[in-house]
């Protein structure tokens, strides 16, 4: 039992925590919760400007903010923004009030590049500050392996494009599940670089930056011809699977984007059905007149159209007047957040039932947790996508998952 209690004990050691309150006693209790739990490095704030001060003088980020809500003169949003962009791992929440609450400082947190773990009732509510822990823990350990590495990383134009002629870039593939069969219909595209020096790199470390200097549509274009040879080797073994791409609203608004798409599909004697485009909801708004034609003209020779990241927007119900959608993919913020916060539940389900009476297929982003597929299940959801249903992959992956994985045929 000893030596149970210590290996437990021992995930938590290196972590780094700031607690942020005003109350002695709720400082030592906490402190000695989390010295239990084998965490060292703790570090105390009595008020605001105490623990921002903390946060940006040290030379060592935090995982965690252990944050008291009820301070006294305390602005929660503005201390969580300020916060967050010293990069903090993420925010353990102490208040009572946890739907209202949790949903503003999430949002906050999230549009700073940090997150909120959950909502404590008390400082002594231990256990839960343990699941929260490991929460954490088991996010950070599904992260890509080079999260850690700089997210400043300048790289020029011409190592950009000696990668791009250097097939460093490659596509890795996401499932989308039928939730009725549980079978894969669909599989996303992802944008991974495969560096010689630092290995694979999330589109996070260059597709920005590819956009800024023109090369965004040489990267689709590689993407998209590594993925049709794919579609075309799962469709020669029986594996008739779609294949979705995430296209930039820069190349959409290249009035000679649709024709290029439809004469790589067709070369490849695949059918435009079996290929969606998704754009994000917010990009669609920028020279709107222009992606609206593309997209028009790709869903008149077959592809299917696909909003990604509904609700992000702020034009959401008119963009879906106007646009020729297919497919709405709901964002992982909506899913996450419906265990503890009741008004994103009502939100979800009102998007799912919206969608159903525009004929529009939904795919649920980001299910990470049985509750959360059991929920959107429940609501009508038709496809899901997130890391318990299926990992991004690389090709090789991709075919030997599908030979494992039933087809709609046999479903």
């Amino acid at each position: 039992m000893k030596l149970m209690l210590q290996r437990s004990i021992s995930v938590f050691t290196d972590l780094r925590v700031l607690i942020l309150d005003d109350i002695a006693l709720q400082q030592e209790m906490l402190v000695d919760a989390l010295n239990a739990m084998g965490i060292s490095f703790v570090t105390q704030a009595a008020d605001c400007t105490s623990a921002l001060r903390v946060l940006r003088s040290t030379g060592h980020s935090f995982d965690i903010v252990l944050c008291n809500m009820k301070m006294k003169g305390m602005d929660e949003g503005e201390f969580i923004y300020h916060a967050a962009q010293c990069n903090v791992g993420g925010f353990i929440l102490m208040s009572v009030a946890k739907d209202e609450l949790l949903c503003s400082a999430t949002t906050i947190a999230h549009g700073c590049g940090s997150h909120v773990l959950g909502v404590l009732a008390s400082a002594n509510e231990t256990g839960g500050l343990r699941q929260l822990l490991l929460c954490y823990l088991d996010t950070a350990a599904a992260a890509p392996s080079n999260e850690d590495k700089p997210w400043s990383q300048q790289w020029t134009r011409s190592e950009l494009v000696s990668a791009l002629n250097g097939n460093q870039f490659v596509p890795f593939f996401q499932p989308k599940i039928d939730l009725d069969t549980g079978v894969p219909t669909c599989v996303e595209i992802l944008a991974r670089w495969n560096h010689p020096d630092l290995g694979m790199l999330p589109p996070s470390q260059f597709v920005e930056l590819m956009e800024q200097e023109g090369l965004i549509d040489q990267l689709t274009g590689s993407l998209l011809l590594q993925s049709l040879a794919c579609a075309r080797e799962c469709a020669a073994s029986g594996r008739d699977i779609g294949f979705a791409i995430n296209v930039s609203p820069l190349t959409l608004q290249d009035a000679r984007t649709p024709t290029r798409i439809c004469s790589l599909v067709k070369a490849c004697g695949l059918s435009p059905a079996r290929i969606t485009i998704e754009v994000t909801e917010t990009a669609s708004a920028k020279s709107f007149t222009r992606v609206l034609e593309s997209l028009t003209r790709l869903r008149m020779q077959g592809f299917e159209i696909s909003v990604d990241d509904f609700g992000m927007g702020y034009s959401s119900l008119q963009q879906l007047s106007r646009m020729p959608f297919t497919e709405l993919k709901i964002d992982r913020s909506f899913i996450s957040d419906v265990s503890s916060n009741t008004k994103s539940a009502a939100i979800l389900e009102s998007i799912i039932q919206l969608a159903g009476k525009l004929r529009l297929r939904t795919v649920a982003e980001g299910i990470e947790t049985s509750d959360e597929l059991d929920l959107v299940q429940s609501l009508g959801c038709g496809v899901g996508q997130g890391f318990l249903l299926g990992r991004p992959m690389a090709q090789p992956d991709l075919i030997d998952y599908l030979e494992q994985t039933p087809s709609l045929e046999a479903a």
